[in-house]
């Protein structure tokens, strides 16, 4: 290859991997702690604790949740949630303000419960998947930044493919120099390669068909008719008995059309996002339709997408995603890091002042998008404790206070880096985020502590596991506190 080509995808990789790395690393941070999104929902609304598991669905809980369904009708989006291992809770759901939201039926007694109004995991998901910014207008933002990073991943095996082989089996022994650095990089870029083309690409194929000639259009939600006549609530048990008998296994969802009423087979049943359903007539309750085999390419396809969402396997299975998730947020961050230190040893003499400070300005960023986003996640959980349960508009202020607490970050990492403050600043923030990670457990039990006691009575033990894992994060980063601190005073 000449160097003309070869300094081409030098440049591709540098730019738009540190453009392209401030939004990979909050999408890589928010779709690894997604994986649990179901389980962060649930520690977000503690009361559920309070109630035990059921193991079993009355008539009278699907009674009131088409009941509650017929309030959000007019909405595009909307379905009801069947009990999972996952989450053993009827939830009715509809998409409104860039997430699903609605409430929670105990699947024995019926009852509606009363828990706190979050964003829980759904606000994580969205963020995720579309920026919070909307499903069209973030998911194409997330699209072109998803095409980017397969460009990013792309140009970096070019640059690196000579020694590939040689920096698997070499790396510099002073940790020190930039060409150590720059082999951890590219080491763990390539261990890791495998997981990134995967969930890069089937990315790309879950939001592409969205802005296709023939895709949908936006959804318009349209206000409830003021004379509509009040339907007939159709019997539901015999219905999901059917449906399981025809799945071999509990449907995941219901889904009503003017005329159907449709059941889907869970995620976790296999590893392709297949979306089975089976479909009945409202009147007559007879099966009308069903999901119909499909091509090897819609396979393959699907499987992608399944593999993404890692819907299915146990939590070991999660666990695993979760992990390649972490560290491939790590490696985002190492490289924005590593961008940051060569501009700043790179010749200082003979760059001029606008140019000097372009660089501090992209470290502060660099600085502000990493820190900021672990910090605003934990602000958000924090504020789910502290912020009163009857207060109006709780779940946005939630919200609010996440993107407060991230653009904040972001401009003190500007600030401090323009005034060469930059080990000042990481040590300062690395010692807020270890702190709100350990003691977010204890007020955790403060604010809430009868429904924890409550749920360990019920043998769950979710909310006690989550703390657990909150608090280990902490102690990581009060790891690299002090490593920080340390290396400051050298």
């Amino acid at each position: 290859m000449n160097k003309k080509t070869l300094s081409f995808f030098r440049i591709c990789h540098q730019w738009i991997g540190l453009i392209g790395g401030w939004f990979l690393f909050l999408i890589f941070i928010s779709g690894t702690i997604s994986i649990f999104d179901k389980e962060i929902t649930q520690w977000m609304q503690p009361e559920l604790g309070q109630h035990p598991i059921a193991k079993t669905i009355s008539s009278k809980a699907l009674n009131q949740s088409f009941a509650s369904w017929e309030k959000y009708k007019h909405i595009h989006k909307n379905l009801i949630a069947l009990p999972t291992d996952r989450d053993p809770y009827i939830k009715v759901l509809h998409f409104q303000d860039n997430m699903l939201q609605g409430v929670v039926i105990d699947p024995r007694e019926g009852n509606i419960l009363p828990v706190r109004a979050t964003g829980g995991g759904y606000f994580i998901d969205s963020l995720h998947n579309n920026l919070f910014i909307g499903r069209y207008i973030g998911g194409a933002i997330v699209l072109i930044i998803g095409i980017a990073f397969l460009l990013v991943l792309i140009s970096g095996v070019i640059i690196y493919l000579p020694t590939l082989i040689k920096n698997a089996f070499f790396i510099y022994h002073k940790p020190t120099t930039l060409r150590f650095k720059s082999d951890i990089h590219t080491i763990t870029g390539l261990f890791f390669l495998p997981f990134l083309f995967i969930v890069c690409i089937s990315g790309i194929l879950f939001l592409a068909p969205r802005y296709m000639p023939n895709g949908a259009p936006p959804p318009i939600s349209t206000p409830p008719k003021q004379a509509a006549i009040k339907q007939q609530p159709p019997e539901l048990l015999p219905l999901l008995k059917k449906a399981e008998t025809h799945f071999n296994s509990m449907p995941s969802s219901i889904v009503f059309t003017k005329k159907e009423i449709k059941f889907f087979e869970g995620d976790q049943q296999h590893i392709a996002r297949f979306k089975n359903y089976i479909s009945f007539d409202k009147k007559t309750g007879q099966p009308t339709s069903s999901s119909t085999n499909i091509t090897p390419l819609t396979l393959l396809n699907k499987t992608l997408l399944g593999i993404h969402t890692v819907r299915a396997g146990d939590i070991l299975l999660r666990i695993v995603f979760a992990t390649m998730g972490l560290f491939s947020s790590i490696l985002i961050a190492y490289g924005l890091l590593f961008y940051s230190q060569k501009k700043r040893n790179s010749q200082l003499s003979t760059r001029s002042i606008p140019r000097l400070y372009v660089d501090k300005t992209i470290e502060g960023i660099n600085i502000g998008i990493i820190m900021g986003s672990l910090i605003a996640i934990t602000t958000l959980l924090w504020l789910n404790r502290l912020l009163p349960v009857s207060l109006t508009d709780r779940m946005h202020w939630e919200i609010r206070g996440f993107f407060i607490t991230f653009f904040l970050i972001i401009c003190c990492g500007i600030i401090a880096s323009l005034c060469d403050k930059i080990k000042l600043v990481w040590i300062s923030l690395m010692g807020i985020l270890s702190s709100l990670c350990l003691f977010l457990p204890f007020l955790d039990y403060i604010q809430t502590g009868r429904y924890l006691n409550a749920a360990i009575n019920n043998h769950n033990y979710l909310y006690v596991t989550i703390d657990a894992i909150i608090f280990l994060f902490g102690v990581v980063f009060l790891r690299l506190y002090f490593y920080i601190q340390k290396k400051g005073k050298n």
